[in-house]
């Protein structure tokens, strides 16, 4: 029989055959249990491949520039957060992983899986990376950095003089592939497909 259990409440259900655009709710606690979302696994792996090669100048190349009396200094996302080390560890730590590590396993992710559906093949690792998926989708957070950072700039603005380097380009179109990426993702259809073959 092929069952599903709510997240949320445990509720073992049998799992309904939904078209295109509906959505399976939890009959005790009404949350979401899986949407009927065709995954397009081909725009994905595009998707997925771009952020990958994104992903080392968005990281490395020079954010911005700051120019307050007399002196410039240039940083990158890896470089203010590894500053953050010595006064707030687990801040470092958590920004490293949410913005630097989350998103390229996840872009890494989504490539392997939707590699293997566009080739129509099933390795041994696929149900681990599966899992790993919808565990990174929810840790990626790169927006929330590009947020937290945008306000900095905001606030540095009127003490000093700013200059925006190519790293913040780079770093924006990582984040809209990223955030394209999880739009276009569908963790049911995943595992429907490979499962279902």
């Amino acid at each position: 029989m092929n069952t599903i259990i709510c997240r949320h409440c445990d509720l073992v259900s049998e799992r309904p055959v939904l078209t295109k655009g509906y959505v399976a709710k939890c009959a005790r606690c009404q949350h979401t249990l899986y949407k009927a979302k065709a995954a397009n696994a081909k725009k994905i792996l595009a998707l997925a491949l771009t952020a990958l090669l994104l992903a080392p100048p968005a990281f490395s190349f020079s954010l911005v520039s700051v120019h307050l009396l007399g002196v410039t200094e240039q940083t990158n996302l890896l470089q203010g957060a590894l500053l953050l080390i010595d006064f707030a560890p687990i801040v470092a730590f958590v920004v490293i992983f949410c913005a630097v590590v989350a998103p390229v396993l996840l872009a890494a992710c989504m490539c392997f899986s939707s590699a293997c559906i566009v080739l129509n093949k099933r390795p041994h690792l696929l149900s681990p990376v599966l899992k790993m998926t919808s565990l990174l989708i929810h840790w990626s957070m790169l927006e929330v950095y590009i947020v937290s950072f945008m306000v900095a700039l905001f606030k540095l603005n009127s003490y000093a003089d700013l200059y925006y380097d190519n790293g913040l380009f780079f770093l924006v179109a990582l984040l809209i592939l990223n955030m394209s990426m999880i739009c276009e993702y569908s963790n049911a259809y995943y595992w429907d497909f490979f499962t279902n073959e």
